[in-house]
């Protein structure tokens, strides 16, 4: 889930064969019956490339007639850059998914059959109308992140399984001073809508995946939400386009507490001047639940090559690649027989804080114990803008929880 490379880069894995060959907008086949199938994925930085250049030559290596040519965008533009491409019918065979964003592309792709091996959990966030859309390749929980250091200087005690919603305010007041404050507030999606349904079950779409931003469990969650800042508990964003503000301000020693996803425990751990604990969310009335998000790789169902297709995808969240991509620290593996490898590669990179990976790995399996998938409307990277702009102005008393929530449903209803 991190953010990749620029948009529009092309790279190509493995030579393609000589000679002329019929090609489409997803890929192209060769006058030898190689086929070369186009791969669209986000990629930030050319270590990520090149872990991507890694899992696309597992393919050829499995299936020499298959080459993969992989095209990559920076996360936060991938999604924009995908949409245009299914316009335009220039679309890849081979098509990455993240969880939150399937609504808007379940027309789109190609029903797959998930083999054994994965957490169910996995499998569920990546399937619409039972329908298998995506086989995915990481987990994510979303947990609460802490100073340990901090808590240790104010005497209050560390947030462990149990720990409930009231500990936590209390937590929160007692950590803001000298300029810092207890809790880093947030607008994005995972990270706030994963707090609000601890605090009561708050959730902003119905089962049938239709938008419900404006019912009264959402209006109370965030009522009280925005009721830390108000009460000097908590960091408010500094603007709409601040969507990662908590877990920056925790990361500069500015917020004591965060909301992040578990993709983040390794590069935290070993950033921050200070001890990182890691918790599950805190429990509201019904107990610690949490939004469980991921990633994995569909096929689109304009593709040529669909048997080619899904036979890549089938290597790209196998077990080889899945382990590779653990050892690499990219994130939670989908497939359990590869998980412990994700632990192996955080002890490694934090020696000298091997217990505070363990901790944090427990947290993540109790995490997990208690998530839901979070489905979302075919317009949700809209419906998260209009998060990002109007429940700021709860956050900073502009507007009441109520007001916001119904523009928000009214105008997010209108592209669902």
């Amino acid at each position: 889930m991190k953010a990749l490379l620029a948009a529009g880069l092309v790279i190509l894995v493995g030579a393609t064969a000589c000679g002329g060959g019929e090609g489409t907008a997803g890929g192209a086949k060769q006058d030898d019956g190689t086929v070369t199938l186009d791969w669209e994925m986000w990629a930030g930085s050319e270590e990520e490339k090149a872990q991507l250049d890694h899992v696309a030559q597992l393919v050829t290596q499995q299936h020499p007639n298959i080459r993969i040519k992989l095209r990559t965008a920076p996360f936060n533009a991938y999604f924009t850059k995908l949409q245009t491409e299914f316009a335009a019918g220039k679309q890849a065979c081979v098509v990455s998914m993240q969880s939150l964003r399937l609504g808007a592309y379940a027309d789109l792709l190609e029903p797959l059959t998930a083999p054994e091996g994965f957490a169910p959990a996995s499998l569920d966030a990546l399937k619409m109308d039972g329908k298998q859309l995506a086989l995915p390749y990481d987990l994510s929980p979303m947990l609460l992140y802490y100073n340990k250091d901090a808590f240790a200087k104010a005497g209050v005690a560390e947030p462990k399984a149990g720990w409930t919603i009231a500990d936590f305010e209390k937590a929160a007041k007692a950590l803001s001073t000298g300029g810092k404050f207890g809790f880093g507030m947030s607008f994005s999606d995972l990270h706030t809508l994963s707090l609000l349904l601890s605090y009561n079950g708050a959730r902003p779409v119905t089962d049938e995946v239709k938008l419900q931003m404006d019912s009264q469990p959402m209006v109370d969650a965030v009522t009280w939400y925005a009721g830390l800042g108000a009460g000097k508990s908590a960091s408010v964003p500094a603007g709409s386009a601040e969507a990662g503000w908590g877990e920056t301000q925790f990361i500069n020693g500015n917020a004591m507490m965060a909301v992040d996803g578990s993709w983040n425990i390794g590069s935290t751990i070993k950033d921050a001047k200070f001890k990182v604990g890691i918790a599950p969310l805190p429990a509201g009335s019904g107990g610690s639940k949490t939004y469980v998000a991921n990633s994995g790789f569909g096929v689109a169902k304009g593709c040529a090559y669909k048997e080619e297709a899904i036979k890549a995808v089938s290597v790209l969240s196998g077990k080889e690649a899945q382990a590779y991509l653990a050892g690499q620290g990219r994130g939670f593996p989908a497939r359990t027989e590869q998980q412990p490898v994700y632990e192996d590669f955080l002890v490694k990179q934090n020696q000298d804080k091997a217990a505070d990976v363990q901790a944090a790995m427990s947290s993540v399996k109790e995490g997990l114990a208690g998530g839901v998938p979070l489905f979302t409307t075919k317009n949700w990277d809209d419906v998260s803008k209009l998060m990002a702009q109007h429940l700021l102005q709860v956050y900073t008393g502009a507007q009441s929880a109520k007001e916001s929530l119904t523009t928000i449903q009214q105008q997010g209803a209108r592209g669902q």
